[in-house]
């Protein structure tokens, strides 16, 4: 009998080639290699007792499912790469199921799109704050992240083929960790953003607290992040985003005391295992915790990405930016960055100083309009009021973790 991961080695060759043959539009060709996959993976199935591999078994094969039917319909629903980028809200269901609990769909909202999923309004998740539109240009530093991102998700048509046919997988579970206040968010906009310029279309970048899905009643936890998911399948392109990740994907392992721990990390489980399946959705996720997070869940990431602390010239360039106009010349900036930096300042941290300089200089001009720059003196007065969020117990746990993915 075959090993497991030998049936699993078969089923990914036969399902990517029938991805080629279906860009091919040979669809005859790729109904044949989808029957072929279905087979294995039922005997996966069967050979697996793993209940968490088992759900995901019974997505892959809903997703075959449903790639056999687009092939016998000749494709008329088949997402590819030439088709229009904008967003394109799914059709309404010609009945809605009367139970949200079975996952029907609300009405269309005036933009066209589908907030109510499940019962749920999937509006009071989605960040408040407009999408900015910030690019890879405004991030500074992170040249090594901006490179892994762009070789992955940044491809021609040509290329995105070859990588199906030669069975390398999708990336497109990002996992975004460093220390509180340097910018996950801002870096996770950008990537949406590069993403939305080179595709040429608008690529939604949908942007959750973790800490809003977690409620104390018995399912709903699980439903507020099933919801999420079925909203994002509107869209051809789309950026999922999730902050706070480590709220919804603790290790089930530990004894929290939350009740609800382990069936919503089971439910996150196999609702990433279905995202993955599409190559046009990008998940990011964002912890300042990644070391609590779940196994399972660290075994899906693709690739995980530090967004580290700003160094000492990244400090100093950005104090020179943030004050330009508003400081004097003769302010040693380069070192301010430097007891910053001593000081484990993060982007946010820094961001505060800023606003401490300008609101000094600020009270300062209400009582003599002639000052119109901040001194040395105003400075150094902020510098030693200004502090860190960051703890020494995070900055120990953090290298701890980083030292065991050596």
């Amino acid at each position: 009998m075959e090993s497991i991961n030998s049936l699993k080695n078969k089923y990914m060759e036969l399902k990517n080639a029938a991805e080629v043959k279906m860009m091919g539009k040979n669809y005859p060709a790729a109904m044949k290699l989808i029957e072929q996959a279905t087979a294995i993976l039922k005997q996966i199935y069967d050979m697996d007792h793993n209940p968490t591999n088992r759900e995901a078994y019974k997505v892959a094969m809903e997703s075959l499912r449903k790639s056999y039917e687009l092939a016998k319909n000749g494709g008329e629903e088949v997402l590819t790469y030439d088709q229009p980028k904008k967003p394109k809200p799914v059709k309404k269901p010609a009945q809605p199921s009367a139970k949200p609990e079975q996952g029907g769909a609300g009405e269309p909202d005036e933009d066209g799109i589908i907030y109510e999923w499940n019962g749920i309004d999937v509006k009071r998740f989605l960040a408040t704050e407009a999408r900015k539109k910030v690019l890879f240009d405004d991030v500074v530093g992170m040249e090594q992240q901006k490179t892994i991102i762009r070789n992955e998700f940044f491809l021609t048509d040509e290329q995105r083929a070859y990588k199906q046919s030669i069975g390398l997988e999708n990336k497109n579970f990002i996992l975004l960790y460093g220390l509180p206040g340097t910018g996950k968010t801002y870096f996770a906009m950008a990537v949406s953003n590069e993403l939305a310029k080179f595709s040429g279309g608008d690529v939604p970048f949908f942007c959750v607290s973790c800490g809003q899905i977690k409620e104390a009643a018995v399912g709903k936890s699980e439903n507020n992040l099933i919801a999420i998911f079925q909203f994002t399948t509107q869209f051809e392109r789309c950026v999922l985003f999730m902050d706070e990740f480590d709220a919804i994907a603790t290790d089930r392992g530990k004894n929290s005391g939350d009740p609800t721990a382990i069936p919503v990390v089971n439910t996150l489980l196999t609702n990433l295992d279905g995202f993955a399946s599409n190559p046009n959705l990008l998940f990011l996720a964002a912890t300042n915790y990644p070391y609590v997070l779940d196994a399972a869940i660290v075994s899906r990431v693709n690739e995980s990405l530090e967004v580290p602390l700003p160094t000492e010239e990244l400090l100093k360039m950005t104090l020179e930016r943030k004050l330009k106009g508003a400081i004097d010349p003769s302010v040693d900036l380069g070192s301010i960055a430097a007891t910053l930096a001593r000081r484990r300042f993060s982007n946010r941290d820094l961001d505060r100083f800023v606003k401490s300089v300008k609101s000094q200089l600020f009270d300062a001009h209400l009582k003599n309009p002639d000052i119109s720059v901040a001194d040395n003196v105003m400075v150094q007065e902020c510098l030693g009021r200004a502090s860190s969020a960051i703890t020494t117990k995070d900055v120990n746990a953090l290298e701890e973790y980083k030292r065991s993915l050596m």
